[in-house]
């Protein structure tokens, strides 16, 4: 019969398989039939504490059945012994390259099948988990379903994956041991099971059940723990309905229990395990003393949100790197990282360090930057790139409020020229004719000209209609209704306010729309209350001093360390990495699961607004207001 296998649990040391160990009396204890078949015909080593030798009904198959000479059977039979020799004395190298031998230059002799089993045995004990999984895989795949070696193969299968450190694979090789295991093999199995639930997350018990076999043995005791995760998140629908399912399915014993509970609406109190987790930052810590004073504060916010997001349950490392501002060297520091134990980096502040850095990624490795204007590729993301739904949000604004045409002024900077498009698709598309567009030259600090041609195209035809004179006086009432949208950075705003107001927009009743780029706090600061009030525009909800998100910022930085928080900067670092760490809590230790987690991630509520991530791209909850004397008054 087999050994039972035991897993570590936190800070104990992993027991692998070994040919034999001692025991405190100094005696030496064999494995079991787990670990040494025996040879029909031969004796086998005499243990202690071993139960009686069961009579195998199913015969041994071979590799690759067909003709085999008598020395190449004698030879494989030799081989044999002497592996099996070796892997008893705890010599479990010489027994796998033994068997090794066996099954590449063997493969018809009788003895194949077993020395693939044998090869799978030995390379456990010597800690090859991947080599031990693969060929207990091809060993199972000789056997007939009803053979009770099977499930030996499966569980052998689910300590190697236990011994690689990949807890869903080890569940998915126990949910195919199947429900007629006896004896110490099926409490070995459902302790497995038991130790291994305990180290998943949520998500991660729905997808290994998820194709499992039906009536797996151990099929009860994943969705017991899946329920109670869900019960202890608030999720008590679907909570009771897994327990009722487990029951169903043949829960026992302290599972049946459990469920019952779940099912009379109780909380069994499991919590979702996280773990250790490592990122990385990539900042410039050189360069000028405000760029590298922006750095700092940034860094201060990512350690915040590494000490105290996912609580006391995780351990999260920051790796910090310099790339002194150097695109260049940001693409060698990721090239570095990509290959380390980090699961994604935050930093690259400008769109050229985000754009190199992702081109030296092999994999799904996420990077966030918490200024970058523009993320290009997949797996790259910016809490500062447009964002063509609040473009959207005003052209419906348009639609709805009357206007009768509007004409669009943006920079020529990609983000700004994304939002321009997407509010003439939109408004279009809802019946308000685009007049026309009219761009200006990223950096440019003087707007004179496309002013005036956005001023003239939407009334200087209809001013011309009316036929007034020189001493005639135009009554604004009656003309048309427009508007002009300008979609600009927060940094345009300051020197393109004032000129808006120079070129008498309001004395011909244009009334003026834009994104948030109009509505950030430091702009709204900067910008004489006259040049922006009566601006209707898109700011991000959350992000106040007195919301949640920020409340919750302000004092995590505080209690970390032990001093007020004076600048809003870290909280754009703290946003960048909570991100990373909430996908963190769905996707663990994986990068796959990780940015898989990260693409759903919906109504994350930072200490700068609300985000949610749809089609790689990282986008803030907005709300449509009107700009009073510097106030932010809501619309509809």
């Amino acid at each position: 019969m087999p050994t039972a296998l035991r897993s570590p649990g936190k800070g104990m040391t992993c027991r692998r398989f070994t040919a034999r160990m001692r025991s405190a009396s100094g005696r030496f204890v064999f494995l079991g039939s787990l670990m040494i078949p025996t040879m029909h015909g031969c004796a086998s080593a005499p243990m202690e504490t071993a139960p009686p030798v069961v009579e195998q009904s199913y015969p041994d198959p071979v590799i690759e059945p067909g003709p085999v000479g008598a020395g190449q059977e004698e030879r494989a039979a030799l081989l044999y012994s002497r592996a099996r020799d070796a892997l008893q004395s705890g010599r479990a190298p010489e027994a796998r390259v033994l068997a090794t031998e066996i099954v590449e230059s063997y493969p018809s002799s009788s003895v194949s099948g077993r020395g693939l089993w044998l090869l799978a045995q030995s390379a456990l004990a010597e800690g090859q988990h991947a080599v031990a999984d693969q060929a207990a895989e091809r060993w199972a795949g000789l056997l007939r379903p009803d053979d009770p070696r099977m499930d030996e193969a499966r569980l052998l299968q689910a300590e190697a994956m236990s011994g690689a450190g990949d807890q869903a694979a080890r569940m998915r090789r126990l949910l195919s041991i199947g429900p007629d295991a006896r004896g110490e093999l099926r409490a070995a199995a459902l302790a497995a099971a038991r130790q291994a639930a305990s180290e998943l997350r949520s998500s991660e018990l729905e997808s290994v059940l998820d194709g499992a076999r039906m009536d797996g043995l151990i099929r009860p005791v994943v969705m017991v723990r899946l329920a109670g995760l869900l019960a202890s998140a608030g999720r008590e629908p679907e909570a009771r309905a897994i327990a009722g399912d487990a029951l169903a399915a043949g829960a026992t014993g302290v599972d049946a229990l459990v469920a019952e509970d779940i099912l009379g609406g109780g909380d069994p109190g499991f919590r979702e395990p996280y773990g250790d987790f490592r990122f990385a930052t990539v900042l410039p810590e050189g360069g000028s003393p405000t760029f590298r004073d922006f750095s700092m504060l940034i860094a201060e916010g990512v350690e915040v949100a590494a000490a105290t997001w996912l609580g006391e349950e995780a351990s999260v490392g920051v790796d910090a790197r310099d790339d002194a501002g150097d695109p260049l060297l940001a693409a060698e520091l990721v090239r570095e990282l990509d290959t380390g134990d980090v699961l994604g980096a935050v930093g690259f502040l400008e769109e050229g360090a985000l754009e190199a850095a992702g081109a030296e990624r092999s994999g799904p490795f996420p990077l966030v930057s918490p200024t970058a204007r523009t993320a290009v590729g997949e797996g790259l993301y910016t809490l500062a790139g447009a964002d063509p739904q609040a473009a959207m949000e005003v052209a419906r604004y348009v639609a709805r409020s009357g206007f009768r045409r509007v004409a669009v002024l943006h920079s020529q900077a990609p983000e700004s020229a994304e939002e321009a498009l997407a509010f003439q698709t939109a408004v279009q598309e809802l019946g308000v004719p685009v007049d026309g567009v009219y761009s200006y030259p990223a950096g440019a600090t003087f707007f004179g000209a496309e002013i005036r041609s956005a001023r003239d195209g939407l009334r200087a035809a209809e001013i011309r209609a009316l036929g007034l004179g020189p001493e005639d006086t135009l009554h604004v009432e009656d003309l048309d209704k427009v508007a002009l949208f300008l979609p600009v950075p927060a940094e345009d705003v300051e020197l393109l306010a004032p000129q808006v107001t120079f070129y008498g927009l309001d004395t011909l009743a244009i009334e003026v729309l834009g994104t948030s780029g109009w509505t950030d706090p430091e702009t709204l600061e900067a910008v004489d209350n006259r040049h922006t009030t009566g601006v209707v525009a898109t700011a991000p909800v959350g992000g106040e001093a007195d919301s949640p998100g920020f409340q919750r910022f302000r004092e995590a930085y505080e209690s970390h360390f032990q001093r007020s928080l004076t600048s809003r900067v870290p909280a754009l670092g703290y946003d960048a990495a909570i991100l990373l760490l909430e996908a963190a809590r769905e996707g663990g230790n994986s990068r796959s699961r990780l940015w898989a987690a990260l693409e759903r991630i919906e109504g994350l509520e930072g200490a700068t607004g609300v985000y949610s991530v749809r089609e790689g791209r990282v986008l803030r909850q907005t709300r449509l207001v009107l700009i009073e004397h510097g106030a932010l008054l809501p619309i509809g």
